[in-house]
């Protein structure tokens, strides 16, 4: 499930993702948009991004990066309304020799002449080296 519209902005410790809000959007409930925790899913598949354009930048074909939890979410609205047009922002805050990965993450959306933060949050993700080996159990 690909959410996500366009990459604008990728560096070694941050990505930058958008997308418009539309009827047809995925998880769209009639006129109210989307719910805004699907703002979780949009800020992980920034991270996703992010990760695979590090293996990409470093000659390794992408991973698999395996999202593990968000300990806060907070959205300013129930929904992202329907023309909202939402900018996804993830800065890389940790990643440690076992590939454990934590990033800052926000959500702005276009007002006016300008930007206003309507969600924040943090994910947690990890990106191992042999996926074989912990499909089979083992410890890595």
């Amino acid at each position: 499930m690909v959410l996500m519209e366009e990459l604008l902005d990728y560096g070694a410790e941050h990505a930058v993702c958008a997308l418009t809000i539309r009827r047809d959007s995925l998880f769209c409930e009639g006129v109210n948009g989307v719910p805004s925790w699907v703002g979780i899913e949009y800020m992980a598949q920034t991270a996703g991004a992010h990760a695979g354009l590090s293996d990409a930048t470093e000659g390794r074909p992408a991973g698999i990066c395996m999202y593990l939890g968000t300990k806060r979410y907070r959205s300013e609205r129930t929904h992202f309304a329907i023309g909202s047009r939402l900018r996804v922002v993830v800065q890389l805050v940790l990643r440690d020799d076992s590939d454990l990965t934590a990033f800052d993450c926000a959500i702005y959306q276009a007002e006016g002449d300008g930007e206003n933060v309507i969600a924040r949050g943090d994910i947690k993700a990890f990106r191992p080296k042999d996926l074989d080996a912990i499909m089979r159990g083992a410890r890595i």
